[in-house]
């Protein structure tokens, strides 16, 4: 199973050009379910969906704005939850393989950490309501793999007196170790145009997939992970996104 998220940049630059492009990116990627952030209304989601060819969309707007988070999936959903109106994140579950499989996209706040940390708590405190087998979570998070944040969702800090238990593990950082190799950033400073003006910033893993301990089910097996996106179309002289994609090839026993 093919399992994606990839924040596909709701701006006009590059554009039309620019979203034949993301199509473009999304097909190679084979995903059977793929997370997206920005997308810029339902216009465009149902666009991607008809041209990619999946069978299932959930999507849902911010307040007062046309612009949502989007899931794609090859599989019908189990159910269909957004919580857009109090935390900047939507859910839904499949059934594949008899198992029960929760996939939920989160796009935190760029401009507050504050507003990130209290997000991921409710985030996590609505996550305890469901009873899955396998629970992935994945989107932009807006700030680095060192951060409380991502700390808190790896059980090695708690936030506001909460705790993550079972904890969440960074299939990124996992995949890197199986192969000996190291972690891609998903914001990239140095090779994506979309930057090449800004000679400060550090490049950045933003986007992330993260699978939470699914005990006592067996864990998956995680057969590839990899940044996707990168491609730098000359016409425009950009890539498809400001941040490049991230996606899982896990197999469940």
């Amino acid at each position: 199973m093919r399992i994606a998220t990839y924040n596909i940049w709701n701006s006009e630059s590059g554009v039309p050009a620019r979203n034949e492009y993301l199509i473009n990116e999304i097909k190679k990627t084979s995903a059977d379910i793929i997370c997206l952030q920005e997308v810029k209304n339902i216009q465009q989601a149902k666009s991607i969906a008809q041209q990619v060819q999946y069978n299932f969309m959930f999507f849902d707007t911010y307040n007062h704005t046309d612009e949502g988070l989007c899931i794609l999936s090859q599989f019908p959903f189990h159910q269909q939850v957004s919580l857009l109106r109090t935390i900047n994140m939507i859910y839904s579950s499949v059934l594949v393989e008899e198992k029960i499989i929760g996939i939920v996209n989160l796009h935190l706040p760029w401009d507050s950490t504050i507003s990130r940390e209290k997000q991921i708590v409710s985030t996590i405190s609505q996550l305890e309501k469901e009873k899955w087998d396998y629970t992935f979570m994945m989107g932009d998070f807006n700030c680095s793999d060192n951060s409380d944040v991502q700390r808190y969702l790896l059980g090695e800090c708690t936030l506001y007196n909460s705790e993550v238990n079972p904890c969440f593990y960074d299939l990124a950082d996992t995949y890197a170790e199986i192969t000996n190799t190291k972690v891609e950033s998903t914001l990239n400073f140095r090779e994506n145009p979309r930057f090449q003006k800004n000679s400060i910033e550090k490049n950045q893993r933003f986007d992330r997939i993260l699978l939470r301990n699914p005990y006592p089910v067996e864990f998956p097996v995680l057969n590839n992970c990899y940044v996707w996106g990168k491609q730098v179309y000359e016409n425009i002289a950009l890539a498809a996104s400001d941040h490049y994609g991230i996606l899982i090839d896990i197999k469940f026993d």
